[in-house]
């Protein structure tokens, strides 16, 4: 069964949600609406069919509105776009049963796209969303060979079958490994991640799982590990372990070998650690050079560098002075705010008149074992500065606290946080569009 982002069911064909004024789709008289059943002969399902099925000098298009079929035929000799905009994509919800799944453990009555669970190689491929490929069978595997959708991101999370099912609650092996070699075999960039869960997949599990996947570089490209999350919401689900600081350092320790000698033999690490591991530990982050392309940021692999790195750049243009009144409150999760506190606020503070404050909030929301900022919510905000902040001042949010449509988890927006301070409040992606 295929959901979109609403959870509605649909056609299993693509529809039009409008065209672009001007376009070869508008000239062929084409309406929100009609359904494009087909290109060239081709089923179109999606927008990644449509994008590459459309770009043809000759297009035999077969379109549905209201029952009635029309074929129209195009010349496309620029091999331009059809200037069709398609209705959200239908996705593959996900049937896995992960031990550590985040969205089991959110908490009930919140909005409901944050209780969908996606499983399609389509979006990991449109977005970077992880997929376990549980769910991909052979022809979609030679789509994505034939449309070229690479790269792709794959939780792997181990890669023994008897371990592997036990964490994504899988009733057989579901052939991971052959799928992986299909894909190398056939030169598509994968991307894979470990969720550690200590007594689990870690330690010589590890090890395996790492050795094996290396064998698939360079088409597997990076590999990360990241700690396992767990909220005070898990009521009646199994029973995992943290990863401490102790556990944290021992993997920091386990996977520093690994990538000295990948980097010996790739001129990379190819395994990646998130940054809370280092973090837990009290351990010095990687160089920028360790990163690469940082493949795996917006999995938390290097995100600590990447803002360092950014502000020391947006710092060597800050003014000497400012002439404020108000204090600058900048908002941050438990986690990263040591690194604030040692590598930013010297900085800032070097600047005359400019008055700022650190506020590390703790998770109510989720409990206090989470520890990252993009997971803070309005209200855990609301009341930390409350009870920690005084008289008038600018609170500065980062913008992974809020979704697209600007929205904290609990479905407070900065304009109501505002409004509940009387003060000012501003979402930032970084410190140079304050100051600069």
């Amino acid at each position: 069964m295929k959901f979109d982002i609403t959870g509605r069911i649909h056609s299993p064909f693509l529809m039009i949600e409008s065209i672009e004024p001007g376009s070869l789709a508008d000239r062929e008289g084409l309406k929100p609406g009609s359904v494009v059943e087909s290109i060239n002969g081709h089923p179109i399902r999606d927008v990644i069919d449509l994008r590459f099925y459309e770009v043809e000098p000759e297009l035999d298009v077969i379109i549905r509105l209201n029952q009635q079929k029309k074929q129209l035929h195009i010349q496309n000799h620029e091999m331009a776009s059809l200037g069709i905009i398609p209705s959200p994509i239908e996705f593959r919800c996900c049937a896995n049963h992960c031990q550590f799944c985040f969205i089991d453990q959110n908490p009930k009555n919140m909005r409901h796209s944050l209780y969908l669970k996606d499983e399609d190689y389509r979006l990991s491929f449109m977005h970077g969303n992880y997929v376990t490929l549980t769910n991909t069978v052979q022809p979609d595997l030679n789509r994505i060979v034939e449309q070229r959708l690479s790269p792709l991101y794959i939780s792997v999370h181990a890669v023994d079958s008897v371990i592997r099912k036990q964490l994504l609650g899988l009733r057989k092996d579901d052939g991971l490994m052959k799928k992986l070699q299909f894909l190398a075999d056939h030169d598509i960039e994968m991307h894979g991640q470990v969720v550690l869960c200590p007594g689990i997949n870690d330690s010589g599990v590890l090890d395996h799982t790492i050795q094996s996947l290396v064998s698939f570089y360079p088409h597997m490209q990076s590999l990360a590990i990241v700690p396992v999350g767990l909220t005070k919401h898990r009521q009646n689900l199994p029973k995992l372990q943290p990863v401490t600081s102790q556990k944290a350092k021992k993997v920091v320790q386990q996977v520093s070998l690994y990538q000295e000698e990948f980097n010996e033999l790739y001129g990379q690490s190819f395994v990646y650690l998130a940054d809370e591991f280092y973090l837990l530990c009290n351990h010095p982050i990687p160089l920028d050079s360790h990163y690469g392309e940082y493949w795996q940021i917006e999995n938390g692999v290097g995100m600590t560098r990447w803002f360092i790195q950014q502000f020391n750049l947006d710092s060597e243009k800050f003014p000497s002075s400012v002439r404020e009144t108000k204090k600058n409150v900048i908002v941050t999760g438990m986690l990263a705010a040591p690194v604030l506190q040692s590598k930013i606020l010297p900085v800032l503070r070097k600047i005359r008149g400019l008055n700022v404050a650190l506020l590390a909030v703790e998770n109510k929301f989720y409990g206090s074992s989470v520890t990252v900022s993009g997971l803070i919510t309005g209200q855990d905000i609301l009341n930390a500065i409350k009870n920690q902040i005084r008289g008038h001042f600018h609170v500065l949010i980062p913008e992974n606290c809020v979704n697209h449509e600007g929205f904290f988890l609990d479905n407070m927006t900065p304009e109501m946080l505002a409004e509940e301070l009387n003060n000012p409040v501003t979402v930032i992606s970084g410190f140079g569009e304050q100051w600069n």
